[in-house]
């Protein structure tokens, strides 16, 4: 047992004289008793009762929240029996069950206002008050109540002195009514409960003024002493004043589990529940303290039980459910009053303060991702602390215990601890002392304690422990509140962060620790010290106290910081290098053929190494401020190449995972199951660019595969890489995994690269495998947290090298689709242009709107809308980029590839520009063909230059009767050129020249016209019907016949 020293502990702060007084009266303190409790639930606010009156202090500054007085129909004022936190609708509360004559009033208090808003009778003392649900409704978040329970709207469990056991309807959702703790509400009972009788009763119920109660069966006057509910089992855990134990289900509305604790008949008194990591049969626990504070006895045990349910799921809501309970049965005890303990001793009473459970999550797991994975703490601990009061003493001994539950997983569950044991180094208990800590606490019983769950660390060892003994329950750090009272004033302290370990290095004191006697320190020097703290932290993945002290070195500017700074970086750096080795010794057999698959204690060292890896990584991580002694290259050196480590062994753990390593020898890989084959692929990849090679017939760049334009981006290194093993040729696809994981190991390259050449080779590997491609490549995005707009780029990118062209087009363009580089942009057009599909790369243009930063890239997009006769959009666009620099050459392209399209005479009919023609007419005369002697006097006329048309027109003449070629002889095209003109330019060039004639005018006299009358004559025509044209029709039609 040792002794708790606080990190920091702030002085008691004295509550207002308004409190002092309000709970000092004389009709306040007659025969009243003073209890208090933290109300973690709500905030840092902790609640003071005595008699009738209520206070509400804030924990950290001691001032004064809420008060109430409460009243009574009697003449004796009600005594605050119950008080229990409880918040609905964003409104912070306390349910508050008050003695008044035979019968208790049950009220709702709203903190906020200082009122009670709702209350109900009951015709029994209360005992106790468990909130169930604190809304209602239709709603996926209490469908794992019974169907009966689903109408109602806030349910709260109340426990009588006599063993009755209610469930009460808070109808919430009628709140327009302000009541007071006077005007109280009835309840009416219901026994049935069938799902369609409990509406109309509830609402019959309210329109009387009543609030629906259900009564569970319980054994009758034996009174109830605690209630829990268990939201993770769906159970309301009832404590009986004889020792017995009942479990409800709240989906069936049965009693599942009843059973008693031990021989004797002694209250159970608080319960808590505690759940392990990973238990693979759906077992958790549940804590039941027995104790006779009540009667100030001298009995305090602890009894751990355990629970095992058939089935353990994620609701639709995202609560995690334990479900079919099969047995209950007793695990572990501890008898706290015990003779053989120090305060065990007879003339004494000792008296629970407080147990509570505090648990941590990852904080990693994605719910969207996950599905329905179920999660469990992988931190569990409860924790307990009393008090012994021993006659003829003034100071009462206070004293804390702590449980963590995967140490006694780890200890083979024993059923109890030798006494022996519990006193020094029990690995999974922790037994400690307040005395030191409750020195400035009036010499009077506390009220409570509270830990304060959010401050859970998991710290250095206490008095130079050895690595080995670090994951004990003695090693965890955190903070807590407590109260004392005297007769003259009540205390409260505000903030005392306990650290449960004389922590090697104080970040906020400056004084030495002081060892205890039975721990001497086991190392010789600071260094020895610094690489076993260095050592337990990456072991155990506790690396806040290791990393809280580096960034504090940092910020210090001492030599001897420095120092330390530099040891630990060297020392961590030593392990991630022989942790590498490690792990890659492991893994020969992985990838040399040897071994067909990976026997559970090689992956357990895989992950092993792995871990480690990650956690020195973090911790070279936070060598980001650091004096000038270490240099910056140095320290970024080391932390990518831990970081690119850690990745490696991620990679390498997921592939085994997957199925795909250990990777197979040629001749033991089967094509039925899914595996890497080298050969298949290499064959595939070379017909391809070979087929490339064939379409682009010198016109354009064939080397444009989507996979091919990523392996070069990466650089020369992964181009050595894959070169160096046998086989390999620089190119996709990688000779092996070995090499493609390799990839990992590389320092320059970007880490979104890599990972999309991993999802091409896995769409590759398991694209005969159709049902699990997707899941496949859904994993490996969800462990390594990708975006699902980078892998539906590669998905793109690989339908694309693939000709699957619609399907590319869709990954593409979709909208959640990560941006795509500029220079992938001019790829992927260049592979739709060299492969024919024009249609899909005009589709793509629009669709990512590509910068056109260089001519290439314009002479590309134009050939891409001139491949589609799109002549005014590829017109517009040369117009847009055309400068003095490149202006030949992109009037060069665009009249060649009008030239070998057949597009010459739709490019005549675009408006031109003197320099535009030149060049056109230019362009023309090199081209010795029929096309060009006919275009250049059309083109010339299209321009209105008629003159030198007809001049052009004879000139052609003249040359075609002096071409010997017959065929150019027979080309009537110069004399039929003006067909392709406008008529009125055709009439204009071909007509005349004559003078304009002068218009005549003359004038002709016309009648006025007469107005026509405006009366309307009837006609005689008469109406006929569909009826009556079908009836003539075949009436004709009978003649006929």
């Amino acid at each position: 047992m040792r002794d708790v020293r606080a990190q920091v502990t702030s002085s008691l702060l004295e509550f207002p004289e308004g409190t002092l007084q309000a709970l000092g009266k004389d009709e306040v303190t007659q025969g009243a008793v003073l209890r208090g409790k933290f109300t973690g639930a709500i905030g840092d606010l902790a609640w003071l009762a005595r008699g009738p009156h209520l206070e509400i202090v804030s924990s950290v500054t001691g001032q004064r929240f809420s008060e109430n007085h409460f009243r009574g129909g009697h003449e004796q004022p009600p005594t605050i029996r119950v008080v229990k936190e409880f918040s609905w609708e964003k409104r912070a509360g306390l349910l508050i069950a008050l003695e008044e004559g035979e019968g208790s009033v049950l009220c709702l208090y709203d903190l906020e206002t200082a009122e009670v808003v709702k209350a109900v009778f009951l015709p029994s003392r209360v005992i106790a008050v468990e909130p169930i649900i604190n809304h209602g409704g239709p709603s996926e978040s209490i469908q794992h109540l019974h169907q009966s329970l689903q109408c109602l709207f806030g349910i709260a469990a109340v426990a009588t002195d006599v063993g009755h056991l209610f469930l009460v309807d808070l109808c919430l959702d009628s709140m327009s009514c302000s009541l007071s703790e006077v005007e109280v509400l009835d309840l009416r009972f219901v026994t049935t409960t069938f799902a369609d009788e409990v509406p109309p009763r509830r609402e019959t119920a309210t329109r009387e003024g009543r609030h629906l109660c259900f009564r569970l069966p319980s054994p009758s006057g034996t009174p109830i002493s605690t209630l829990a509910y268990i939201s993770r089992s769906n159970q309301l855990v009832v404590g009986f004043s004889h020792g017995c134990l009942s479990l409800w289900n709240m989906k069936t509305l049965k009693r599942e589990q009843h059973c008693r604790l031990g021989g004797r008949r002694i209250p159970i008194y608080a319960v808590t529940f505690q759940e392990p990591e990973n238990d693979p049969s759906n077992c958790c626990y549940l804590w039941a303290v027995k104790s006779t504070q009540e009667s100030k006895g001298d009995v305090l045990s602890l009894h751990l039980l355990q629970l095992t349910f058939g089935d353990r799921k994620r609701l639709a809501s995202g609560q995690v459910m334990y479900e079919g309970l099969k047995h209950c049965t007793e695990r572990f005890s501890l008898d706290l009053a015990s003779g053989n303990l120090p305060w065990g001793r007879q003339n004494s009473n000792i008296e629970l303060l407080r147990c509570q459970t505090i648990e941590d999550f990852y904080d990693d797991v994605d719910k969207e991702d996950n599905g329905n994975e179920v999660t469990s703490p992988y931190t569990s601990i409860s924790i307990f602390c009393w008090q012994v009061n021993t006659h003829g003493q003034e100071k009462t001994a206070a004293y804390l215990g702590v449980f963590d539950i995967n140490r006694w997983y780890d200890a083979e569950m024993p059923d109890s601890i030798r006494p022996e044991k519990f006193l020094l180094d029990c690995p999974y208990f922790a037994l400690w002392t307040l005395e030191k800590v409750t020195s400035t606490v009036p010499p009077e019983p506390i009220l409570d304690v509270l830990v304060h769950g959010t401050s859970l660390t998991w710290g250095a060892p206490p008095s130079y422990l050895p690595p080995d003994q670090i994951l004990n329950a003695s090693g965890y750090n955190f903070g807590m509140y407590f109260t004392a009272f005297n007769s003259e004033k009540i205390k409260l302290s505000s903030d005392a962060i306990f650290w449960f370990s004389h922590s090697m290095f104080s970040l906020k004191t400056q004084t030495k620790p002081e060892h205890p006697k039975p721990h001497k320190p086991s190392l010789d020097d600071v260094e020895e010290q610094l690489e076993a703290i260095l050592s337990a932290a990456v072991q155990t993945g506790s690396l806040e106290l290791l990393t809280g002290c580096i960034k504090h070195w940092t910020s210090e500017k001492q030599p001897n910081s420095a120092a330390k700074l530099q040891f630990i970086r060297d020392c961590a750096w030593k392990k991630v290098v022989y942790t590498k080795d490690e792990f890659d010794h492991i893994c020969v057999p992985l990838f040399d053929g040897s071994s067909r698959f990976l026997d559970p204690e090689k992956r357990q060292s895989l992950q092993h190494c792995q871990d480690l890896l990650d956690n020195l990584s973090r911790v070279l991580s936070c060598f980001q401020r650091e004096p000038q002694e270490l240099t910056d290259k140095d320290v970024r050196n080391q932390q990518v190449l831990a970081n690119n480590f850690s990745m490696y062994a991620r990679m390498v753990l997921w592939f085994c995972q997957s199925g795909l390593l250990p990777e197979g020898s040629d001749g033991t890989t089967h094509l039925s199951t899914p595996s890497y084959h080298y050969p298949l692929l290499q064959t595939h990849y070379t017909g391809e660019r070979q087929r490339l090679q064939h379409l682009s017939r010198g016109k354009c760049n064939s080397d444009c595969l989507m996979i091919d334009g990523i392996v070069s981006y990466v650089g020369d290194q992964l181009e050595k890489l894959w070169k160096k093993e046998k086989g390999g040729t620089g190119k996709y696809p990688p000779p092996s995994l070995h090499a493609l994981l390799d990839l990992y190991l590389l320092e320059s390259t970007e880490e979104p690269y890599k990972h999309a050449i991993t999802i091409y080779l896995l769409l590759d590997v398991f694209q005969r495998f159709p049902k699990q491609i997707e899941n496949i490549v859904q994993s490996f995005a969800t462990t390594f947290s990708l975006p699902q707009g980078l892998v539906a780029l590669i998905k793109g990118f690989w339908f694309l090298d693939h000709h699957d062209y619609e399907k590319s087009l869709a990954h593409l363009c979709h909208q959640e689709t990560t941006q795509v580089a500029p220079w992938l942009q001019l790829r992927i057009i260049q592979s739709l242009a060299c492969q024919g599909q024009h249609r899909q790369a005009l589709q793509y243009l629009p669709c990512m709107k590509p910068s056109l930063s260089t001519c290439s890239k314009v002479r590309l997009y134009l050939g891409v809308l001139l491949s589609n006769r799109c002549m005014v959009e590829a017109w517009a666009l040369l117009q847009q980029h055309v400068t003095d620099s490149n202006r030949a050459e992109l009037l060069e392209h665009v009249y060649k590839s009008c030239h070998e399209m057949g597009l010459v005479e739709e490019l005549l009919q675009l408006p031109f520009t003197n320099t535009e023609l030149e060049s056109l007419k230019s362009f023309l005369r090199t081209r010795a063909c029929i096309a060009s002697n006919k275009v250049l006097p059309v083109s010339t006329r299209k321009s209105a230059y008629y003159w030198p048309a007809v001049l052009q027109n004879q000139s052609t003449k003249v040359n075609l009767k002096n071409d010997g070629d017959p065929q150019t002889r027979e080309g009537k095209a110069p004399q039929n050129s003006g067909k392709v003109l406008p008529g009125i330019q055709r009439k204009l060039s071909v007509a005349k020249f004559k003078p304009y004639e002068f218009l005549t005018s003359s004038f002709k006299q016309v009648s006025t016209p007469k107005l026509q009358p405006t009366r309307v004559k009837a006609a005689k025509v008469i109406p006929h019907s569909r009826a009556t044209v079908i009836y003539k029709i075949l009436s004709a039609l009978e003649t006929h016949r």
